[in-house]
């Protein structure tokens, strides 16, 4: 387990959160057809609707909170974790963008939600073992005491359970 300094708690448990999901998509992939089609729809739609709940304030905590507070001390443009980080939002984003309007449009998005429980597997054990470690370095204490007010204002409801958290599959 990674020690984590405290102020990025609720990052760190959003994170979780998005591993469940992520666990949960590829759990409905390794199951046989017919079951995997539908499996993978179901978390489909969870990822869709942690997304809306949580994934997306996630985001804009690290956007507007952690990173501002980098830049202060180094050039984020030349910190490869940062720049890796902000291009795997992007790309999440893109995707879910996507697998929305897929699932609107009642179109196949089995490959779609697989790759993005791959994208969200990877993205939250970059942000662990490389982000959050050189924010640490970087703010030390008197920095992420400063930052954390602000983390747990924008992300008190954001891990909250919401009804597709508990669905079984």
């Amino acid at each position: 387990m990674i020690k984590r300094h405290k102020s990025l708690y609720p990052l760190s448990h959003h994170h979780h959160h998005a591993l469940v999901r992520a666990l949960e998509i590829r759990r409905a992939a390794e199951q046989p057809e017919p079951e995997r089609t539908a499996a993978l729809h179901r978390a489909g739609r969870a990822l869709v609707e942690f997304w809306k709940h949580n994934g997306s304030v996630h985001f804009r905590e690290e956007e507007e909170v952690l990173l501002p507070a980098c830049a202060r001390h180094v050039n984020i443009a030349e910190e490869p974790a940062f720049v890796r980080m902000l291009a795997e939002h992007a790309a999440i984003r893109a995707g879910l963008q996507d697998l929305e309007q897929a699932l609107a449009d009642h179109q196949p998005a089995q490959e779609l939600i697989i790759e993005l429980g791959r994208m969200l597997h990877d993205h939250v054990r970059l942000e662990e073992e490389q982000v959050f470690p050189r924010a640490e370095a970087l703010l030390g204490e008197a920095g992420l005491q400063a930052i954390a007010p602000r983390l747990t204002q924008l992300h008190p409801k954001a891990c909250e359970a919401n009804p597709a958290e508990h669905r079984e599959n």
